[in-house]
Parts: C-alpha cells; structure tokens; sequence
C-alpha cells in the first residue's frame, strides 16, 4: 500500500423536482417563494458540486499506491512460511451476493478488489473473488470502474475515474468508493502494519491522512443530499480518528481503530 458537470445522480433528482414545483406553481397560482426557494435550492447545489470537483483534484494532487496496485506491482512481499498462514481477515466473496442497494455494491466492490489482491499475495485461490467482482461490475454497470485496471500512475487513473463519473452523473457513487477503499485498506495494514507498511515513509502517510481528511470533508458535503450517505458518514467516524504524520504513528493509530474499521466495513455493506 504505498495513493482515496453541473449535477451528480442525487442531485439531478432535486433539481428535477425543483423544476416540477415551478410548473406546478405557474399553474395553480400558487406564489413565488417556491420559485425562489427552487433557485436558490440550485445555487446551493452547484456551489458543493464545485466544492467537490475542488476536492478530487486535491486528492488527485497527491502520491497514493493502493495496496492492490503495491502487491499487483510486487511492492509487497512474502516469504514462504509468511504465505502459510492465512489471512481470516478477509471479506468473503459471497458479500457479492447479500448486498442490495448500489451504494453497497460500490462498497463491496472496492472491498473485494483490495482483499482479492491480499488473497493473491498468500497464493489463495481467487476464482471466487474473481465471479464476485465480476458479479458486482454487471450489477453496477460503471464503466468507470474498468479503469483501474487500466497501467499509468493511481493518481491519474483516479482523475480519469472521476471525470468520467462526472460526466455520468455518479459522483456520490466514486466517493463511496474511494471511501471504502480507503477504509479497507485500513483495516487490511491494522491487521500486520509491519507488512502492510513496508516501504512507506513518512510522507506517504502524511498524504493518506491527507486524502482521509478529503475524503471525509467530500462523504459530510454529500450526506446533506442523500439518507444512505448520511449512513456512510456516521460509519466512517473512526477514520477522523488517524491523524498520523509518521510511519510509526500510523502503526499505532491502526492499532487503537482495529476493531472500529472492522465493524465500519460491516456497517458499509448493510
């Protein structure tokens, strides 16, 4: 682990409804502070997509290597007798299956993209991982998504992902991602930090905590707009909890968190 357009999908919907109070209004001469109400309903709108789109190019702005990408690129390794013990940490496949809402098939997807490249790292067998992703891709159906198979730097992949989610109207759905992302990646290095961690030094880390701030500060500005993602802000509270700047506090951050990220991650998949 050495890396988280006018109108997103929710978004849309108000404005959509906001368009149907005014019509409703010049018809049964109802007055005009629905209409006001509506543009200004607008402005606000606008005024945090911009926000957003200012956050993702900050985020994007950093070095970050996911941890699938650091085992994928051969950054981090075992020894035979590592390899022998197997992790139980990881989610299970069959989490493809028991989600229900888009919000949680994004989750389960960022979650099982970083724990099949754990499980490839122990030399498990990842067929299951492989259908359960592939499951979750159709059920999405977000092309964005294929990108981060694509080869070029996670920084620029991330861009690339965003614009087009952009484009698509999903950006609730790459926050969600990018935020589940990060919190399992998290809860993976909390399980061997000494592994997990190694080779990163301290202004990588200084980076996560930065994207984590980021990525908290988007998840607050979007759970205004949307019930599930006021869920998802409540469940990521123990990320608020990281605030290292060494390599060493981190160790130790995790440490304290460990077991809040693991009820987290269950709590982003019900």
């Amino acid at each position: 682990m050495k890396k988280l357009t006018l109108v997103i999908a929710i978004f849309t919907a108000m404005l959509f409804a906001a368009c149907g109070n005014k019509t409703n209004a010049d018809n049964s001469g109802q007055d005009s502070d629905t209409v006001v109400k509506s543009f200004e309903q607008q402005q606000i709108e606008a005024s945090v997509k911009m926000q957003l789109d200012s956050i993702a190019a900050e985020i994007s702005s950093k070095k970050f290597t996911p941890l699938y990408q650091a085992i994928n690129n051969g950054e981090i390794t075992l020894s035979a007798d590592e390899k022998k013990v197997k992790p139980d940490y990881l989610l299970a496949p069959s989490a493809a299956n028991d989600v229900q809402t888009i919000l949680q098939k994004y989750a389960a997807f960022s979650f099982l993209t970083t724990d099949r490249a754990v499980a490839k790292l122990y030399d498990m067998d990842t067929k299951d991982y492989d259908a359960a992703i592939s499951k979750l891709l159709a059920d999405i159906n977000d092309p964005a998504l294929e990108k981060l198979q694509d080869k070029g730097t996670f920084q620029q992949i991330e861009k690339e992902i965003y614009e087009m989610e952009e484009k698509s109207g999903r950006i609730h759905f790459f926050w969600t991602a990018t935020c589940a992302a990060t919190v399992e990646q998290l809860y993976v290095a909390s399980q061997n930090s000494d592994k997990f961690l190694q080779g990163y030094d301290d202004e990588a880390v200084a980076n996560i905590t930065f994207r984590i701030v980021l990525i908290l500060d988007a998840i607050d500005r979007l759970s205004v707009y949307d019930a599930e993602i006021q869920g998802l802000a409540e469940a990521i509270q123990p990320l608020k909890k990281i605030n290292a700047t060494t390599v060493e506090d981190l160790k130790k951050e995790l440490a304290e968190i460990k077991e809040d990220l693991a009820k987290t991650r269950q709590e982003m998949l019900n």
